[in-house]
């Protein structure tokens, strides 16, 4: 054999092996497009198995599903007399997908030699970058006018204040009509801090936070509020898991992810008209690696179609009615994990399921035990209310007394006065309320850091008793601005 037939069969024997061995779809074709051999690749990617070859003879499925026959004719007819092409065509998978492919294509003789490259891939990554893009621009937007909206805000709320202080009466429709504006500057309140949220312009306090704790703990607060036909399940490690991030922050999230996954059962329920399986919420806390964690909530109510999939995590999109919902609430969630150095990935069959996956770094070790900021006595008639804000001071390193109204609460003070470094209570309470608890405190101790809280109220809280005043629904930031200020440092 000579040296010129030797490397001619190893040329061919290397092309062989590319062919069968690649990871390209390679596939030839005769002169009306049908293909008479295709190598595993190809198979793999359009989803057939190599006994389907008679069909795909036929079938033709690698022309541009975007076009019909003749169209398809036309171009094998320009690439015979070119004898070479490239380009991107689309082309459909047996499952009826369209999938992206770079095609080059060379005429070979009485046949065309073709080669593909899957370019989906490319395709994530570019929407990907794209969205990123928007999203930068639109959180850039949102700060800016969240920021310039809480000045409004401000304003109408410091007007609305001494317009109620100089009323020598009032109405019940009056007393109405305050109410609604309160309750509408509540919401918008609570936009404006979604939206710094969402642009990451909302500083947030970074702590060890044990997930199977606050896990546990958000789940038992959902469990008395949820529909008594779901059931919440909870899978959690045997060993502590911690990271480093806001416990309020985190919790609210999670929180809001189990309500989306009973609006998702409800809604299912609704559309069914019966229960056809056992409405269930899940959540299940796992390892992924040893510097990861995955957190997931799985529902199985009506899942999402293909459309609201691609935007659910899209700011300002919602499928809620109008005043229901501000479309922030995936977007947000995304936004904090983000900025925690994680991801949150959504997958969903319409339906059938959701599943939420979260991702997020964890810490190596518990660090020091931080040391205690203070003890903070609590008063509030509202039980769940209480609660909640004792979790919240507790995780942030507060130690908590509770009581649950004012003659309880100046019992409890006058016994364990040297021990107390501060007082949030609210307002209207039976037995005694918070201005008249705090008048006695006063009496006692001028200095003594003393926080209220309501919902509404007439009746003023005197300038004189020296109290901070935050109005309800709650928020734990401002809450834990004025503990972190009032209480002096060991």
């Amino acid at each position: 054999m000579s040296e010129g037939q030797r490397e001619h069969m190893q040329l061919q024997h290397a092309l062989q092996s590319l062919f069968e061995q690649g990871r390209d779809p390679m596939f030839i074709t005769n002169e009306q497009g049908r293909i008479i051999q295709a190598n595993p690749a190809f198979f793999s990617l359009y989803e057939y198995s190599t006994q389907d070859s008679n069909a795909l003879d036929d079938s033709g499925i690698w022309q541009n599903t975007l076009h019909n026959f003749d169209w398809h004719q036309s171009f094998l007819s320009t690439v015979k007399e070119e004898g070479y092409w490239s380009g991107e065509l689309h082309v459909s998978s047996k499952s009826g997908e369209i999938i992206p492919v770079w095609t080059q294509i060379v005429k070979v003789n009485d046949c065309f030699a073709v080669t593909q490259v899957d370019l989906r891939e490319r395709d994530k990554v570019t929407r990907k970058l794209e969205q990123f893009s928007r999203l930068q621009s639109l959180a850039t937007l949102a700060g800016g006018v969240a920021h310039e909206f809480n000045n409004i805000l401000g304003g109408i709320q410091g007007h609305l204040y001494l317009f109620k202080r100089q009323l020598e009466a009032i109405t019940d429709k009056d007393k109405d009509r305050f109410s609604r504006i309160d309750a509408l500057m509540t919401r918008a309140s609570g936009l404006v801090q979604n939206l710094l949220a969402f642009s990451k312009q909302k500083p947030t306090a970074s702590a060890e936070v044990h997930l199977q704790t606050l896990l546990d703990e958000t789940v038992s607060i959902c469990k008395r509020s949820i529909d008594a036909g779901i059931t919440i399940t909870m899978v959690l490690p045997s060993e502590p898991i911690i990271i480093q991030a806001d416990a309020v922050v985190l919790k609210q999230h999670i929180f809001e992810l189990i309500n989306n996954a009973q609006s998702a059962i409800l809604r299912q329920r609704l559309e069914q008209g019966q229960c056809s399986v056992a409405e269930k919420i899940c959540i299940q806390l796992s390892l992924v690696s040893s510097d990861m964690l995955e957190i997931l909530v799985q529902d199985n109510g009506c899942g999402m179609q293909d459309a609201v999939l691609r935007h659910c995590l899209d700011p300002f999109f919602s499928t809620e009615p109008v005043g229901k919902g501000t479309g922030l609430g995936l977007s947000s969630a995304l936004s904090y994990v983000e900025q925690l150095h994680g991801s949150l990935e959504i997958e969903s069959v319409h339906g059938e399921y959701t599943k939420v996956r979260i991702t997020l770094p964890v810490q190596a070790e518990a660090a020091a035990v931080v040391a205690d900021k203070g003890c903070v006595l609590l008063i509030d008639d509202e039980e769940d209310l209480r609660d909640s804000i004792e979790e919240i001071l507790v995780y942030h390193g507060y130690t908590v007394i509770t009581a649950s109204d004012g003659v309880e609460g100046l019992d409890i003070w006058r016994a364990q006065q040297a021990d107390i470094d501060a007082v949030v209570m609210d307002i209207v309470m039976p037995n005694m309320n918070g201005i008249e608890m705090a008048t006695e405190l006063r009496k006692e101790n001028r200095a003594l850091p003393i926080c209220l809280t309501t919902g509404y109220s007439q009746q003023a809280v005197p300038e004189y008793l020296h109290v901070n005043l935050i109005r309800k629904p709650l928020n734990p930031d401002l809450l834990l601005e004025f503990l972190e200020a009032a209480i002096p440092k060991a």
